[in-house]
């Protein structure tokens, strides 16, 4: 059986890619990495030339709830939600900081990554980029293109205009309030790593797209992610060569007292010329590496592309069987928690953190209740392109239980969608020899002290029959939102959660019982942070 999906595996330039970022990841590193630290670093932050830029006023230090994107948690207390009736520069100011702007500074000689924003990124390279596009104009600034810039936090105007009706058609969207696009500029991560920044790009586009949809929702904006959109036509429209960088994300935004936005347009039409002439705004390179270095990247996203939104997708052929509980049966995630309000998002974005450069969680056990406040909103639905109605993430979620008071040592499956959230006790596994390979791949990380690990995993093959070769960035992405809504509300709970792509993927896939098709994307190493040496001061404004 595992032989004849490995040849499915092979059959496509997508699946081929799946195959050598997980199992043949050895092969592809020993192909060799580029060297960092020198002047032919990329810039950590975009920086234009020559065009209208506007500081932003200072960001609000609290925006809402955590959990207002959550319709479990808005149909438990529908008088509080928030509903932003107009987004001015302010709101702007908001939505943009706490999504992916700078949080904290580490000082100090040994600080190598010294900028951290409010989504982890290997490496701190952050080499997703955002851009919003008000439909109207936003207090004094007028309607238009801009490029957000986290060192400045202040916008760069692109182009002016409300958004065209072509883009709106090429990405299926209504923008009632405006646009938010999440790119890929690859340079920023392929420097490094090659082709395998791929990988890195897809989770943090996902990451960020997951903390636009809570800091968004926290301000009283509903959003709608758009994986599939004319690239042609969004990269044309923000001045993107769509080779260097291309659109990964589009976010359509809207009040959220109103209708939730509506596909616009018939599926993979395409689009005549655009009404909207060609920027080619200039921004500051410093590298200078071809970026034949990372061909097979580049071929990658070349074959994803599409030509307009796409048919809606029949997502339950994502889902796994269930299967029955073990001797122990279920652990319910449903529970007291803080009323609306209580978990305020900025805060938590404050206290997020990966356990620093040396991680080695605190071994006292943590009380079940709060590894349960991490996990019970990690699956809930998402508004997406996918289909009409709001649906669950195209992926499962694994939780190794290591140190809590109040559940036994061992592998659950996050069970969510047909009841209250719960873990489901699986059949016993070797998972210490997991948790051992763990700390071998990944020694900055003492994973045997963990309180927690989350394994999210996804089906490369569903995702290539419906997605192609776009499927590789939608599954990421998808597994990137979950893993930002867990990272978010471990950080709420006192805990740290830290992402490692350091395991091998055929033990964790052993551990679990799955089949060569599914493949886990993400995990996340829960646990409470002790005292370092580091110097992080938050970032005051």
């Amino acid at each position: 059986m595992r032989s004849a999906i490995g040849n499915r595996l092979r059959g496509s330039v997508g699946l081929r890619f799946w195959w050598r970022t997980f199992e043949g990841v050895q092969d592809l590193f020993a192909e060799g990495h580029g060297e960092e630290g020198g002047p032919d670093d990329p810039l950590p932050v975009k920086t234009y030339r020559g065009l209208p830029r506007h500081v932003l006023p200072e960001p609000a230090r609290r925006i809402g709830d955590a959990r207002w994107s959550f319709a479990a948690f808005r149909d438990a207390h529908p008088q509080g939600a928030p509903a932003l009736g107009v987004l001015d520069r302010r709101a702007l100011s908001a939505l943009l900081y706490w999504t992916y702007g700078i949080g904290r500074i580490e000082l100090g000689p040994h600080a190598v990554w010294p900028y951290h924003r409010m989504v982890a990124s290997a490496r701190c390279f952050h080499p997703v980029e955002l851009y919003v596009w008000p439909a109207r104009s936003a207090g004094d600034l007028p309607a238009g293109c801009y490029h957000y810039s986290p060192a400045h936090h202040s916008v760069t105007l692109l182009r002016e205009g409300g958004v065209p009706d072509a883009v709106r058609i090429g990405a299926g969207v209504r923008a009632e309030a405006g646009l938010l696009v999440a790119s890929a500029w690859f340079r920023k991560a392929a420097f490094r790593y090659r082709d395998y920044a791929y990988r890195l790009c897809a989770q943090e586009a996902g990451m960020t797209v997951g903390n636009a949809l809570l800091a968004g929702a926290a301000l009283g904006l509903r959003a709608r992610v758009h994986h599939r959109f004319d690239d042609a036509v969004v990269n044309r429209a923000l001045g993107l060569d769509g080779r260097e960088e291309t659109a990964f994300a589009v976010l359509d935004l809207a009040p959220a007292g109103e209708a939730p936005p509506l596909p616009v347009g018939s599926p993979q039409q395409p689009l005549l010329p655009c009404e909207f002439p060609d920027i080619q705004p200039v921004h500051v390179e410093t590298s200078r590496t071809p970026d034949d270095a990372w061909s097979g990247l580049t071929a990658l996203d070349l074959a994803a592309r599409l030509a307009g939104p796409g048919a809606p997708v029949a997502s339950d052929d994502f889902r796994l069987p269930v299967e029955a509980p073990g001797p122990e049966g279920v652990l319910g995630l449903a529970g007291p928690e803080p009323g609306a309000g209580g978990v305020d998002l900025a805060t938590a974005l404050r206290a997020r953190d990966s356990g620093g450069r040396m991680f080695l969680p605190d071994a006292r056990p943590v009380a079940f209740s709060r590894l349960a406040s991490a996990l019970r909103y990690a699956l809930e639905p998402v508004s997406s392109d996918h289909t009409e109605a709001s649906r669950r993430p195209l992926v499962e979620a694994y939780v190794l239980v290591l140190g809590t008071d109040g559940a036994s040592p061992g592998l659950y499956r996050l069970a969510a969608g047909t009841g209250p959230p719960a873990l489901v006790r699986l059949p016993a596994r070797d998972w210490p020899a997991v948790i051992g390979m763990l700390c071998d791949r990944t020694p900055s990380v003492n994973a045997a002290k963990a309180d927690a690990v989350v394994f999210l995993t996804a089906d490369r093959l569903a995702g290539d029959r419906w997605f192609g070769a776009r499927g590789y960035r939608v599954l990421h992405q998808e597994a990137g939102i979950v893993a930002q809504r867990v990272n978010v509300l471990a950080a709420a709970a006192g805990l740290s959660a830290r992402i490692t792509n350091g395991y091998h993927d055929g033990m964790v896939r052993d551990l679990i019982g799955l089949d060569a098709a599914q493949v886990p994307v993400f995990t996340l190493i829960l646990g409470r942070r002790r005292p370092t040496a580091q110097y992080e001061p938050e970032l005051i404004w």
